[in-house]
């Protein structure tokens, strides 16, 4: 089911499957991705594993779980807790079959979206039932027609706040190949060979601000970092795009790594009784 919140300027369209936004519009332009057969997704949240897992498994307790790509959360009816005029409250919790299939660990993943007069808040709260390992992310698809239906990939640009030199993990068949002094500077300027193979995944960026925009189009988005320090910019299909993914999150592993959750590079632990709380900004232009 969705639901809607909206003002003067703005209006956020939120689905309770995945608590994904479906919609976001600023006088009158549409920003996420319509959800077109090339990536059926707009703008899911990752939880509790971002990228693959060997055979699509993971290991806890010395038990083999299923885990699909990115993580059950976006695939995974959330309950509306709290509705108001410019937030919208979801939650998901733990249950049996989740327990069974995906994950052994008691835990409870609330996510609200703020409206803002050119933006929104995007906030997940994790708590923890029992011990457990995750990792944890946004993957918002925007629209290239927001600059109109001729936009390209390589029409846009992701501009860093700050001058940084980086590595580039390109997950090719699910394993990284990796490319040093992929960004040397602030600029990345996108073309669709880029994507061909993969993803282009950068970790321990410092900037706290990531910028979209184009060279032939007004529109675009700033992302705020938070408490992440990797960025994965994507899109499914670069010959017949239509979307750009600026993803800010905690870490993106690939299926080489070890199945065993508890042991993985990419996960952190939360202690039974703690809580933890991702909150990133997405402002629109």
């Amino acid at each position: 089911m969705n639901y809607e919140i909206k003002n003067d300027s703005a209006r956020l369209t939120v689905s309770t499957l995945g608590a994904e936004p479906q919609s976001f519009i600023l006088n009158g332009v549409e920003y996420i991705w319509s959800g077109k057969p090339s990536w059926p997704r707009r703008a899911p949240l990752l939880f509790p594993m971002i990228g693959p897992t060997k055979d699509s498994k993971i290991k806890a307790e010395s038990r083999l779980y299923d885990m699909p790509n990115n993580g059950f959360a976006r695939d995974t009816e959330f309950e509306l807790l709290k509705k108001g005029d410019d937030y919208l409250t979801f939650r998901l919790e733990d249950t049996e079959e989740i327990k069974k299939k995906y994950y052994p660990w008691g835990f409870s993943l609330t996510v609200t979206y703020t409206l803002l007069k050119n933006g929104y808040e995007a906030k997940a709260k994790i708590e923890a039932k029992d011990d457990l390992y995750y990792t944890y992310g946004w993957h918002p698809a925007f629209s290239l027609e927001m600059n109109g239906k001729d936009a390209s990939v390589d029409d846009y640009i992701v501009e860093l706040e700050r001058s940084e030199r980086l590595t580039r993990k390109e997950p090719v068949d699910g394993v990284f190949e990796y490319t040093d002094n992929f960004v040397d500077g602030r600029e990345i300027h996108l073309k669709k060979e880029m994507f061909k193979r993969g993803a282009i995944i950068l970790d321990n960026v410092e900037s706290d601000r990531v910028r979209l925009y184009s060279l032939k189009g007004e529109h675009g988005v700033e992302v705020t970092m938070g408490d992440f320090s990797t960025l994965t910019i994507w899109t499914a299909v670069p010959d017949k795009e239509g979307f750009l993914c600026i993803e800010p999150m905690l870490s993106f592993g690939d299926k080489t790594r070890t199945q065993d959750i508890e042991n993985m590079e990419e996960t952190k632990l939360l202690k039974k009784g703690e809580r933890i709380e991702y909150k990133n900004k997405f402002t629109f232009f």
